[in-house]
């Protein structure tokens, strides 16, 4: 650092320069501006004015110094602090910053004092620490690790807690008060520019030493590379400093212009005036291709503060904003070539032929040298089977090195036709397309149009030849041509083809690829598989394709050069996958379209590998094994956080009010590089089931969030893809209102719960009561019926048989008609018992003071008291009453099961099981005879017998279950099944 005697608030920094060139850029500034990408921020981007110092800390963060107060920047946004990582500064007006290589920042004051800040910590030192008085001016270590610092009032080092003044017995003028820089050589020859003279002190030495030039008011120090120390007077010149002691002769002159001097990591040299940054080449002064200046797009005039970043970014401040210098993945051709969209032709030794039209064609190097230059201009290129190559010109095949013209145009015209493309088959053969003139071969020392009708009428765009020595011809309407001898193959849309215009070819590691203006396809021997991007990228207009040796993939079209890695190929190679890219275009300084015109193809690779690509803007040139990428995942944080129009502090649990709703949170990430190309991904737990991409927008909205514990989530990539996967969070919790409560919500549930379930006793006592009157009705409609039989048809029946026993006593035995009366009688007195029977069975069959297990337990024992199996009841669960008609249906069911166990099963002993559960009433009548037969069971019942066919009927009728089987012992069962809704307590 340096501090600027012509503005005493000024601090002069590291300096690494990087290129530009703007838009309305002449060609003479076009080296600088062309290396290197600028932006500039103003006021009206929000940076600040005169920026005074610039460092950075390891997380990534710019600082930067100004009279209003202490930035950070992270690419995009300038946040004014008056804390670091949670201390205040003791003054926001700050003057030197510096960043210690333990990642601690330095913080100077303009009225006096420092901060250390470090892992959440300060260390403030004042005059009570022995800090020299006044305006701090900067900070430096020296190769021992000890700090130093310099002000208006001295220069002083760190001894651990408190700060030593360098005095007048060191060899300091005693008159010298103001101290402007500490810098450190290669040699660890300490230098202080002080307001009478440069001193330098050895290493090992105790006592300073007055430097070469003196009597020169000098400010700013910068060591360069080759141990040269400069010194600027921080107005117009720079001088080269000397350990020779002053002569007392006339001051020097100075050897450069400018009001400070930098060199970057490279060791190149920065110069600083008024107007203007300018980069020094070696050699070369000065050089107007390698300046900046306002009308360029300088943010400001007098550029007067300089950093370079770990990235390697240079960043500028002046008296109106900052200006960042990102050097360029794509770099021009050096040298004074400038050539509009120029022809490619690879050549030996990594040197690549470049044609301009009409201006000849030079074998150049990527350094920019020229090797030859030969007089014909060329547009079309191929490479010979003796691995020469061959430039289609207007007057014929050229073969450069010796330089020979071979095969010229086919036709003798005053205007000789230009060869659009060119190719050399397995035989020897050259192929070539002339416009207007159609397709030729030169055969046997002689051009030959080939009129083939199997050939479309189309215009060639491109020409090439694979492995097998066949010609291929690209045509403007999404078709190929293979040419092998005198067979044709025409391949297009059928074949899976859906490029456009054919515009490029080429063939490597197996695989032959083809390209257009809709984008590129891998030929497999049959068909055109499309090669698709992963996030639906287009392929526009590509013109150049290059399959390295390594596998990667290279595609030139309209947006720029499009990387796809080995790793990202392999699945589309394997099955025809979606690939991974990385796209270099205007940001990397690829500017320039591609002329859809040709010549074709527009990128070829040299033989050390470097790409050599065609555009508006010339030759650019990219060396994939050089290219800068960022392996270091980018830091994320949370800026700010916002609910119904306030502000809330991001760096801790939230806890919104009751009732919030919304959400607003803004974040970053640090990206100085390319900070539009980082990508964000976040989350909301409790309302996101999964990430949500936000591309490079940096916040997020939620409205219409419900009371809870949430967790905001964010993660970020760098603009080469690499992801912090951890990123930042913040849980949220919005309080609930008491209608948000638990309490209430339980509060609700039971009153529903409450109203439903007296909602269904109602139901089911209103049911209950309708059931109840139907079985009522039902009942005494059955013992109406019962009574008008008993007191009629009964009656009358049994009035018949006294009747016709009277008669039939009348006939004497010994009479037939005696017998036929008393079978006649008999009949009758069977139908009598069994009219008796149906009459009975209208009534209830439950006596009104039994249960229906009294009930079931009389009929069984009844009938075991006249046969000879035994009877047992088995009750289970305290009885509960049923419904009349649902109890009668219960009993008949048990009564004819009872009834068929008796007369079918042949058992010895009968048992019913009677459970008054809490949720069924179960009824299962078994015994241990010889069971029911199979095909009973299969068809439900017998034919012609009605007992199972009416147990089912009544079972349904009452909603109950009935199953009939054998036991495994021996034996049947039958069982009743009865929910208990039917039952009432």
């Amino acid at each position: 650092m340096s501090f600027s005697p012509r503005r005493p608030w000024l601090l002069a920094a590291a300096l690494l320069l990087a290129a530009w060139r703007p838009a309305a850029a002449v060609a003479g500034h076009a080296r600088l501006l062309s290396e290197y990408s600028h932006h500039a921020w103003t006021a009206a981007e929000g940076a600040p004015a005169q920026i005074q110092a610039i460092t950075q800390t390891p997380d990534g963060w710019l600082w930067l110094s100004t009279p209003n107060g202490l930035y950070r920047f992270d690419g995009l946004n300038f946040e004014r602090r008056e804390q670091v990582g949670g201390r205040k500064l003791l003054s926001t007006i700050v003057l030197p910053l510096y960043t210690a290589p333990d990642g601690a920042l330095w913080v100077g004051y303009r009225f006096g004092g420092a901060s250390v800040f470090k892992d959440g910590q300060v260390r403030h030192y004042g005059a009570a620490d022995g800090f020299p008085p006044g305006a701090a001016y900067s900070f430096a270590r020296a190769p021992d690790g000890v700090m130093w610092a310099t002000s208006a009032g001295g220069l002083a080092w760190l001894d651990g807690e408190r700060w030593r003044r360098v005095g007048p017995d060191s060899g300091f003028d005693p008159g010298a008060r103001s101290v402007w820089q500490v810098l450190f050589d290669r040699d660890g020859t300490q230098w202080v520019s002080t307001d009478r003279a440069v001193y330098y002190r050895r290493q090992g030495e105790r006592r300073y030493q007055v430097a070469s030039p003196a009597n020169i008011r000098l400010s700013s120090l910068a060591a360069a590379p080759d141990g040269t120390v400069w010194a600027s007077n921080g107005s117009d010149a720079n001088y080269r400093l000397s350990q020779r002691a002053p002569d007392g002769k006339p001051p020097a002159r100075p050897e450069l212009p400018g009001s400070g001097m930098w060199f970057d990591r490279a060791g190149t040299m920065w110069l600083l005036s008024e107007d203007r940054v300018e980069r020094m080449l070696p050699d070369v002064f000065p050089d107007p291709r390698q300046r900046i200046t306002r009308e360029q797009g300088l943010s400001g005039m007098s550029p007067q503060t300089f950093f370079e970043d770990r990235d390697g970014n240079v960043w500028i401040g002046t008296v109106a904003g900052l200006d960042r210098f990102r050097r360029n993945r794509v770099a021009p051709l050096p040298g004074n070539l400038d050539i509009a969209t120029p022809a490619l032709r690879a050549d030996a030794d990594g040197k690549v032929r470049v044609s301009g039209f009409g201006a000849g064609s030079w074998l150049m190097d990527a350094d920019g040298r020229q090797y030859e230059h030969a007089p014909y201009f060329f547009l079309s290129s191929a490479a010979g089977r003796d691995g020469r190559p061959a430039l289609g010109t207007d007057h014929g095949i050229w073969l450069p090195g010796p330089g020979t013209l071979i095969a010229p145009p086919p036709a003798a015209r005053q205007d000789a036709p230009l060869t659009r493309t060119l190719a050399q088959d397995g035989g020897g053969d050259w192929w070539a397309s002339y416009l207007n003139l159609g397709i030729f071969r030169h055969h046997d020392g002689a051009w030959t149009r080939v009129d083939d009708a199997r050939l479309p009428a189309a215009r060639v765009l491109s020409m090439w030849t694979d492995r097998g020595g066949r010609v291929w011809t690209g045509y403007q309407d999404n078709r190929v041509a293979i040419l092998d001898g005198g067979a044709v193959t025409v391949l297009g849309a059928a074949q899976g083809l859906a490029v456009g215009n054919v515009l490029s070819g080429a063939e490597r590691n197996g695989h032959l690829w083809v390209a257009g203006e809709l984008g590129a396809a891998l030929y497999d021997g049959l068909r055109f598989g499309p090669l698709r991007m992963a996030d639906g990228h287009p392929l526009r207009g590509i013109s150049g394709v290059v399959e390295t040796a390594g596998g990667d993939l290279w595609l030139h079209g309209h947006d720029g050069a499009f990387h796809i890695a080995a790793a990202q190929l392999a699945p589309f190679l394997r099955g025809g996958a979606a690939v991974g890219y990385e796209l270099l275009g205007v940001d990397d300084g690829l500017a320039g379209a591609v002329q859809p015109t040709g010549p074709f193809p527009s990128m070829v690779e040299a033989s050390d590998g470097k790409l050599w690509l065609s555009s508006y803007n010339g030759v650019m040139l990219i060396a994939p094994d050089r290219i800068r990428r960022d392996a270091r995942p980018p830091l994320v944080e949370l800026r700010a956080v916002e609910s119904d129009g306030k502000a809330y502090p991001a760096d801790a649990p939230l806890t919104l009010p009751q009732g919030a709703n919304n959400l607003h949170i803004g974040f970053t990430a640090l990206g100085l590089s390319m900070p539009g190309r980082i990508a964000f991904r976040y989350r909301l737990d409790g309302v996101d089931r999964d990430w949500q991409p936000a591309g490079n927008r940096r916040e997020a909205f939620y409205t219409n969030l419900g009371p809870g514990q949430y967790r905001f989530q964010v993660i970020a990539a760098n603009q080469d893809g690499v992801w912090n996967t951890e990123g930042a969070a913040l849980p949220v919790t919005i309080p609930p209102t008491f209608v948000q409560s638990l309490w209430f919500k339980l509060i609700c549930a039971a009153a529903l719960a409450a109203a439903l379930v007296a909602a269904w006793r109602w139901r089911l006592a209103q049911m209950a009561r309708l059931i109840e009157a139907r079985h009522v009705e039902r009942l005494s409609e059955r013992e109406r019926i019962a009574r008008a039989l008993h007191d009629t048809f009964l009656q009358e029946a049994q009035g018949t048989i006294l009747m016709m026993q009277l008669a039939m006593e009348q006939v004497p035995p010994a009479l037939p008609a005696r017998a036929a009366m008393e079978r006649g009688i008999g009949y009758i007195e069977q139908a009598l018992v069994e009219g008796r029977d149906e009459v009975r069975g209208l009534r209830s069959p439950l006596r009104d003071n039994e249960t229906l297990g009294e009930s079931l337990e009389r009929f069984g024992q009844r009938l075991a008291a006249g046969l000879s199996a035994s009877f047992r009841l088995d009750q289970k669960g305290a009885p509960y009453t049923l419904p009349v008609i649902t109890a009668d249906e219960v009993f008949s069911i048990g009564r004819e099961a009872i009834c068929n166990a008796f007369r079918h099963a042949q058992a010895s002993a009968i048992e019913v099981e009677l459970d008054y559960g809490p949720r069924r009433l179960t009824l299962q009548v078994s015994d241990n005879g010889k069971g029911i037969a199979q095909e009973t069971l299969a068809q439900g019942g017998r034919s012609g017998h009605w007992g199972l066919v009416g147990m089912r009927e009544r079972a349904a009728r009452i909603g109950a279950a009935l199953e009939l089987g054998n036991r495994d012992e021996g034996g049947a069962f039958v069982r009743l099944t009865l929910p208990t809704m039917y039952a009432s307590a």
